[in-house]
């Protein structure tokens, strides 16, 4: 009995179809799209060619040469001990005593970016991205992290003075990174935990100090106080003073003054004695006039008298109010 095969028009069917799907998983073997933000590091059977794909399509021999990806965009390291992190690469805070011996907690974050020109390198040292977190990153920061905290005492620390520890921290960390194909961008150092019992000695402290500080603020007020209501007495004395010598100058003006009228009216009636003569006549038809008593020389028109009760004119003789007449035969 003879057995029925397939027409040979199917046979031919099956073996392009098989050609074409080789011929598409070769020609999609060839080239590799690279994201932007990143590099491919090319490699054949495993060893490192050295040569470099940008972001774009490029093309590779199929199943020859292999890619490795590398970033170049920022990734950031951190330490948190909170579950919530957007960081690429997260880790555990790091403990370390300082100066003092006091016991303290880093959280600090990384920022940095590997070298696309030093990929090849970078591949052949240390490995992947993840390898040179972990060997290079991680390793580096944690020694430096348990490290130059010793150098500072805990008070300046839980005072403020970070900003010399993440600088220094900066500084020394840099060139580590770079001599392994990473630049540091930036390091922030975002916190240092201190133990309970040290925070509350710290505190106490702070209150005490505040509590001195008060009290010399006080002290101080009460001296201004002082100071102020002495210079306020002695700006009352010396008004005092002032006014004393104001009414002393006036009493003396016045007097002055006084003394200078009557000096000017004696000098007036010595020289001009008919004045006398005028204010008497003028006096006498006064009906308000002061004049009490008076004194006519004999053969003389000029009185000399008084023009106001117990005052006593400048060259004028006070005599009862008579009139002598001259008398013969004596």
């Amino acid at each position: 009995m003879r057995k029925q095969g397939f027409p040979s028009f199917n046979r031919g069917v099956l073996v392009v179809i098989g050609v074409l799907f080789l011929a598409l998983i070769l020609a999609s073997s060839s080239y590799v799209q690279v994201s932007y933000g990143s590099v491919g590091l090319v490699t054949r059977f495993g060893r490192v060619t050295g040569r470099i794909m940008r972001p774009g399509l490029n093309w590779k021999i199929p199943l020859v040469e292999a890619v490795v990806g590398y970033r170049t965009q920022e990734i950031i390291y951190q330490t948190v001990g909170e579950a919530e992190s957007r960081a690429a690469y997260d880790d555990f805070p790091t403990d370390t005593t300082t100066a003092d011996g006091q016991q303290i907690i880093l959280k600090y974050s990384i920022r940095f970016r590997i070298d696309p020109q030093k990929v090849s390198w970078i591949a052949n040292n240390i490995g992947d991205e993840r390898d040179v977190v972990e060997k290079v990153v991680k390793f580096h920061s944690r020694i430096l992290a348990r490290n130059i905290p010793k150098e500072y005492a805990a008070l300046d620390l839980y005072t403020g003075n970070i900003q010399a520890v993440q600088d220094q921290f900066e500084d020394q960390l840099r060139p580590l990174l770079m001599e392994k194909g990473i630049i540091l961008e930036s390091f922030g150092l975002r916190k240092i935990e201190f133990t309970e019992d040290y925070r509350q000695a710290v505190e106490q402290k702070q209150i005490e100090a505040e509590n001195v500080i008060t009290e010399q603020h006080r002290a101080e007020q009460a001296i201004h106080k002082a100071q102020g209501q002495v210079e306020m007495a002695k700006g009352e004395a010396q008004s005092t003073i002032e006014r004393a010598k104001g009414d002393a100058q006036k009493v003396e003006l016045l007097a002055e003054a006084e003394a200078g009228a009557i000096h000017i009216k004696g000098e007036a009636l010595a020289k001009y004695p008919a004045i006398i003569q005028l204010r008497f006549v003028e006096s006498l038809s006064d009906p308000d006039g002061k004049v009490s008593w008076g004194i006519m020389p004999p053969g003389s028109f000029v009185p000399f008298l008084n023009l106001t009760p117990g005052e006593t004119m400048t060259g004028a003789t006070v005599a009862p109010s008579t009139v002598v007449t001259e008398t013969t035969g004596q």
